[in-house]
């Protein structure tokens, strides 16, 4: 295994704001960029961020660059890809199509795709709330080279439309991309527009969302953001995917600023009725609705969904009790973006943050080292060592020099030249399993000597 190592954005800020005071543009602006400041120190971090309470825009800004190349800096008008955000406007388009009469949610697929299989099982319902069963395209072998592929939306659902159910629908969540693939190919079948011509015609123009649309890479886009990684060999720019091929799933690009004005939409009720948005906003399975996830967070109630697609990160979060909406789209995948969501969040609601990177570390006695150190494998073969070295915890990689892992808490390291956070966890019977964080995914090591 190859560590490719991006990073997680923890939580930052340290104020509290007492419960109900008042904001203002200020507190926020240097509440966010105390957060983000060690990130951007370590050139972890570049994307826009939005928070708003009711009307009230209290931060729009830009960190980092949106563009390497020409060193084009972040903006609040920034466009990004927003990878699974894009569910929330396809459910939205369903049930436009029902209130138009077109449809109804508890129509089976068979009404638009007799020849796919099983579909008479299948309902928009399912679809919309990942309890249809059909595979997700995205767990499919040799995903990555099919993407690069200039396919639509029938090709797409070609290569998942023979597999079997994974279960029977309706019975369990299991998050499936390709729901909502099949999705927008109902809204063409129902509209007889193309999916993206049927949003901007009934969503993104009527709202001024100039800045909305699908992500084609050969149209030529202002502010166009470029996604990128980071590893061990520094930073680089996201490979080519053709992004169209997600259509209902994941295709559109936006700004911080057009999200908002379609927040303000949905808690206006001009785009969709309430009798739709209470459809919308009512959890099924896992706290799923359309295309929106419904839980807790800080004790608040919370309407989110993120995405992630090739090189960037993206989060909506609906603080609908305090009227707070807090936007965030990413340009650079790294392992701290998720926890900044909390931080951000925090902020918005006047709670404290936790600081997100700690890079001159803590001190730790020698003896919490000592425990740490040792050989861990992965489930591929691949082997990592930690040993203790005049005090310090160091971090070896198959191929890399030994390099010092800085302690953020007593089992919790940040590796820098690697790029890795490293997560310690010991089991009821004292084994230990490393966690390794690169990017949005997580490795467990076993400790084997």
């Amino acid at each position: 295994m190859r560590l490719r190592c991006f990073f997680i954005l923890v939580l930052g800020a340290v104020l509290l704001v007492p419960a109900g005071a008042a904001q203002s543009p200020e507190d926020i602006t240097g509440r966010v960029d105390a957060l983000l400041k060690p990130l951007l120190e370590e050139d972890l971090i570049s994307g826009s961020i939005l928070i708003a309470k009711g009307d009230a825009i209290l931060l729009a800004k830009g960190y980092g660059p949106a563009n390497r190349e020409f060193s084009a800096p972040c903006t609040p008008a920034t466009r990004y890809r927003l990878g699974s955000m894009t569910k929330q406007f396809t459910a939205a388009a369903i049930l436009l199509l029902e209130e138009q009469g077109r449809l109804q949610v508890t129509d089976s697929l068979s009404r638009f795709m007799p020849d796919f299989p099983n579909a008479e099982k299948i309902t928009l319902h399912h679809l919309l709330t990942h309890t249809s069963g059909v595979v997700n395209y995205s767990s499919l072998p040799d995903t990555y080279r099919i993407w690069c592929q200039p396919l639509s939306i029938d090709e797409v659902i070609a290569l998942f439309k023979d597999k079997p159910l994974r279960f029977e629908p309706g019975q369990k969540f299991e998050y499936s991309n390709s729901g909502y693939v099949l999705l927008a190919k109902v809204i063409e079948k129902a509209s007889g527009l193309p999916f993206g011509e049927f949003l901007a015609k009934n969503i993104f123009i009527p709202l001024g969302m100039t800045d909305t649309g699908l992500d084609e890479a050969v149209k030529v886009l202002p502010q166009r953001a470029t996604g990128h990684y980071k590893d061990e060999n520094g930073i680089s720019q996201a490979p080519y995917l053709y992004v169209p091929f997600t259509s209902g799933a994941g295709s559109l690009v936006s700004t911080v600023q057009d999200l908002f004005k379609w927040n303000r939409a949905l808690t206006h009720k001009r785009i969709l009725s309430e009798a739709s948005l209470k459809r919308m906003f009512t959890p099924a399975l896992e706290q799923y609705g359309y295309g929106w996830f419904i839980r807790e967070e800080h004790g608040r109630r919370l309407i989110e969904h993120r995405g992630a697609l090739n090189g960037f990160l993206s989060m909506t979060q609906r603080f609908v009790d305090d009227d707070i909406v807090v936007i965030s789209l990413f340009n650079f995948v790294t392992m701290f973006a998720r926890e900044v969501n909390l931080g951000l969040g925090a902020i918005a609601l006047g709670r404290t943050a936790e600081p997100i990177l700690l890079p001159a570390g803590v001190k730790l006695p020698e003896e919490v080292h000592q425990r740490w150190a040792g050989s861990y494998r992965f489930t591929d073969g691949t082997e990592i060592r930690l040993a203790v070295d005049k005090g310090r915890l160091m971090f070896q990689s198959p191929g890399r020099p030994a390099e010092e892992a800085i302690p953020q808490k007593e089992n919790r390291f940040y590796v820098r030249p690697e790029a890795v956070m490293l997560n310690f966890r010991t089991d009821k019977d004292g084994a230990i399993t490393l966690i390794l964080q690169q990017n949005e995914r997580s490795f467990p090591f076993k400790k084997i000597a």
